[in-house]
């Protein structure tokens, strides 16, 4: 995608300049009357998966735990841990608690409604150059507004991102999970920061157990970072496919004479 960067900037504007292309391969490689299996091929890819919905379950179960072993941390009267960065991590985690649980209510929805609605969809496509009435037009622009609000989440055509995984969690997750790499959560000495000491030599001085839990939590947020990024793409591959059917629509009404 090109002007869709972000689930923010999906809109008919947008949609419009991005269909355009995906509308010129239409016409060259995709012959009328459609089939189930052509669409199938077509979209594939984007459809979302029991793999995305299981990455996402892994990570949703380990994050509470990982915050209470966190947390854990800030009682901690040694002088090994930021607490600064402890209250930074904490807070990274807990915000993926909520929009982490809707992507999974999301994603166990769509998994269950994408099993019929190809089969659904074709008839409606091939009648789309075939419609002669109000009524006919009216029939597949329902199915179609149905279809758009079901998998964006919205009775407009833009994605309802707020609530779920976002840009801002999946930065988020991914700057906790390069920082634990580095010892973000450890206290740092000013002369371990002017020689840029690496994770594995801040390590080493640690005693054992407090090193080992360390590379404990690290493997949380590995897990975590891996379930919030399947949501993410999940979530993407939704307004791909918002995008896809957008651009056949247009396609068979534009221009429609050809099709008769």
């Amino acid at each position: 995608m090109v002007y869709v960067n972000e689930l923010r900037h999906l809109n008919l504007k947008s949609a419009e300049l991005e269909s355009a292309t995906i509308v010129r391969e239409l016409k060259e490689k995709t012959s009328y009357p459609l089939t189930n299996e052509k669409l199938q091929n077509q979209v594939a890819e984007l459809l979302l998966s029991p793999t995305d919905k299981e990455t996402m379950l892994q990570a949703f179960y380990l994050v509470q735990p990982t915050i209470e072993e966190m947390m854990s941390l800030l009682s901690d009267q040694s002088s090994v841990y930021e607490e600064v960065n402890v209250q930074r991590a904490l807070t990274i985690l807990n915000e993926l608690l909520v929009p982490l649980k809707r992507n999974l209510d999301y994603a166990e929805e769509i998994i269950g409604w994408q099993e019929n609605w190809i089969a659904q969809t074709i008839p409606v496509l091939n009648g789309i150059p075939r419609s002669k009435t109000a009524e006919d037009k009216a029939a597949w622009n329902k199915h179609f507004s149905d279809f758009f609000e079901k998998i964006l989440r919205n009775s407009a055509f833009s994605f309802n991102y707020a609530d779920v995984i976002n840009e801002a969690h999946l930065d988020h997750i991914r700057g906790l999970d390069e920082g634990l790499g580095k010892g973000f959560l450890l206290r740092i000495s000013l002369e371990e920061e002017l020689k840029k000491v690496n994770y594995e030599t801040l390590k080493a001085r640690l005693p054992l157990p407090t090193a080992e839990f360390m590379e404990h939590l690290r493997g949380n947020v590995d897990v975590i970072k891996k379930g919030v990024e399947r949501a993410y793409q999940g979530n993407r591959r939704m307004v791909q496919l918002a995008l896809v059917m957008y651009a056949y629509v247009k396609w068979l009404t534009n221009p429609w004479e050809k099709f008769r």
